[in-house]
């Protein structure tokens, strides 16, 4: 009512005098009166301890669970302060469409966009983030956010408890305070050291998750140097009889050290399982080594193992006219091709149709199977081989969905984007749709399109706020 008044008020005078008067400063005193009055967010200081970096994340993995919105109200702030995790939402002036981030924690991402007249800004990561507004291309105005967590600790505290954890061999305790050191310290001096530190701890551990997240940490924010690679193997090599991927920055052959080829080979050798971009890397050291071998009888022994005999015994014979290549899609175990039995084919209470989709269902199943048992290229083989006899079946998109998986586990990751939307065209079932069109973000930041990887995970975060998958894309976005 007071504001009501105040208006009528105004109006009246407006309508009583034919004076050129100025009431700009009345109309600002109604201004200030609507705007939003936000208690300032406060800080704990405290103290870290072994126990405290689990409980920090699971307060910000609460908070971005809950999608809470700090919300301004007014325009005229230039500075706006959100916790970690949360989202803040700032009014735009009439006008104002688009907007440049030109300052930020190094190295970092943020979740960001307009919508309604609105930005919308979270970030899971520290620190003090500028942007630039623009209105119809022009600028507009410059703003400010501090993004903080609600605690407040210092850098050595955090390093302390990190150290503290190595030392206990405690893997879990060591990942979560790495996690809130990124979170409270980005772009720290102590980075690199972090990161090894955990490969080191994990690959004791043969914990196979934490090596590649590691790895690809420091893939993204820092380059490798020889001495970081050799120290890389050191770690790899303690893991024994696990099943693990060599790292892509292992497998480039370094023509200025063929000491660190030789210790490369080495750590795929000694591996259970050798995947074909390993064996590919193996085929190089081969051919610019004269003592090759142990190399020979181990690529000898992967190729007759995966259907090529011929090339298998050359390799064994340490033959120097082996065809190299690196193409190892289309190996097969000629003894795993399905055959359909006599007593089968002629049963006479069989359709035509029902044979065709037993054969389908063979083919699918064994695709499946060896997805399974992380044979890709033979599942990729069954599930074309399942696609030549489809006519429509229900199974289809799950056919799709495993040949886009198993060409997103080969490395093959345009043939897998190319897969997955396939079946997204068939999906009918809301959770799975939402997986796939997180896989299909994940395949697109792998391809290094950045812009088409948010896409995808904002369009899952809006559509399917319920599912699981809502989270890991919003964590994605934050960690790109």
């Amino acid at each position: 009512m007071k504001r009501f008044a105040y208006l009528c008020i105004i109006l009246g005078l407006c309508s009583c005098t034919n004076l050129d008067t100025d009431f700009s400063n009345v109309f600002e005193s109604v201004q200030k009166e609507q705007k939003e009055v936000l208690p300032e967010l406060k800080t704990e200081k405290i103290v870290l301890n072994v126990y405290a970096p689990e409980g920090i994340l699971k307060s910000i993995s609460d908070r971005l669970k809950s999608g809470y919105v700090r919300e301004y109200t007014g325009t005229y702030r230039t500075n706006y302060e959100v916790y970690v995790g949360d989202y803040v939402s700032i009014p735009l002036n009439i006008g104002e469409d688009t907007y440049n981030v030109v300052s930020y924690p190094n190295g970092v991402q943020y979740d960001i966009q307009i919508k309604d007249n609105k930005l919308r800004f979270r970030s899971l990561y520290q620190g003090n983030y500028e942007l630039m507004l623009y209105s119809g291309g022009a600028f507009s105005r410059k703003i400010k956010i501090d993004n903080k967590l609600n605690y407040e600790f210092t850098e050595q505290n955090n390093y302390d408890i990190i150290s503290q954890s190595y030392a206990q061999r405690n893997l879990k305790g060591l990942n979560d305070g790495v996690a809130i050191h990124r979170i409270a310290f980005p772009n720290s001096f102590r980075d690199k050291e972090l990161s090894f530190l955990l490969i080191d701890l994990a690959a004791k551990d043969g914990n196979t998750k934490i090596i590649k997240d590691e790895i690809n940490f420091l893939k993204k924010n820092i380059s490798l140097s020889e001495y970081d690679k050799l120290q890389l193997i050191k770690a790899l090599e303690v893991m024994q009889g696990v099943n693990y991927e060599v790292p892509s920055e292992l497998l480039k052959y370094n023509d200025q050290s063929q000491g660190l080829n030789m210790d490369v080979a080495k750590l795929i050798m000694n591996k259970p399982n050798i995947m074909p971009s390993e064996a590919a890397f193996l085929e190089i050291v081969y051919k610019n080594t004269e003592d090759n071998k142990q190399i020979g009888q181990v690529l000898g022994k992967w190729y007759i193992d995966n259907g090529n005999a011929v090339k298998g015994r050359q390799y064994l014979n340490n033959s120097q006219t082996v065809e190299f290549n690196t193409s190892f899609g289309n190996v097969v175990k000629p003894e795993e091709e399905i055959q359909i039995t006599q007593e089968e084919i002629q049963t006479p209470a069989q359709s035509l149709e029902e044979k065709n989709y037993a054969q389908y269902k063979k083919f699918f199943n064994d695709g499946k199977r060896n997805f399974d048992n992380e044979n890709y290229v033979e599942a990729v083989m069954y599930f074309e081989k399942a696609l030549g006899m489809d006519k429509g079946y229900n199974e289809q998109k799950d056919v799709y969905f495993y040949m886009g998986q198993s060409h997103f586990r080969t490395g093959d990751y345009s043939k897998a984007v190319t897969e997955l939307k396939k079946s997204l065209n068939l999906e009918k079932n809301g959770e799975k749709k939402a997986e796939i069109y997180y896989n299909i973000g994940m395949l697109y930041e792998k391809l290094g399109d950045k812009d088409q990887a948010r896409n995808y995970f904002t369009y899952v975060i809006q559509n399917y706020k319920d599912s699981p998958w809502s989270v890991k894309s919003s964590m994605k976005i934050l960690q790109q």
